[in-house]
């Protein structure tokens, strides 16, 4: 495996088990704590978590075959979309589906050749990144919302995400 490969993995398996020692806290009560997004509250923001990955595993093919964005994309309505379908679901099955998903990411990950983590596209966002950004966009959101549902419980947070490019 390539130095940069296992960076990617030291972060995306960090970052992981911070999430994962800050949804073990979420209580019954806590589910509908309200998250800094006002319109989620912690299940919403963890089954937005569940469904993330697998667009950013998307957006990596999407990458790689030099496809363009869908005409009219809007990242915010598919989130939204994406939260609701995910309503009923409990705790357990969106950790359940967390674990899936990353399973599925390390497998393309390591599939990747560096020249193919240099791939370059839009992200859902609207900026610029690389095959190898998006996975470490992966870890960054995940550590970010992690903090806000960390904070939806009163948990402590040294250092917040920065959101550099």
């Amino acid at each position: 495996m390539t130095n940069r490969k296992q960076r990617i993995h030291t972060e995306l398996a960090q970052t992981r088990a911070y999430l994962l020692a800050i949804a073990g806290q979420i209580g019954p009560e806590q589910v509908v704590a309200t998250t800094e997004n006002p319109q989620w509250n912690v299940h919403d923001m963890l089954a937005h978590l569940a469904i993330a990955e697998r667009g950013l595993q998307a957006t990596v093919q999407r990458f790689l075959a030099g496809q363009p964005l869908p005409e009219g994309f809007s990242l915010d309505h598919w989130n939204q979309r994406q939260v609701e379908k995910q309503k009923e679901r409990s705790v357990a099955d969106l950790l359940a589906s967390l674990a899936a998903s990353r399973i599925d990411t390390l497998a393309l990950l390591d599939n990747l050749s560096d020249e193919q983590l240099a791939v370059r596209g839009l992200h859902p966002a609207g900026f610029e990144t690389s095959v190898g950004g998006i996975f470490r966009i992966m870890a960054r959101h995940e550590l970010d919302h992690g903090q806000e549902i960390a904070l939806a419980l009163g948990l402590p947070v040294e250092k917040r995400v920065q959101w550099s490019r």
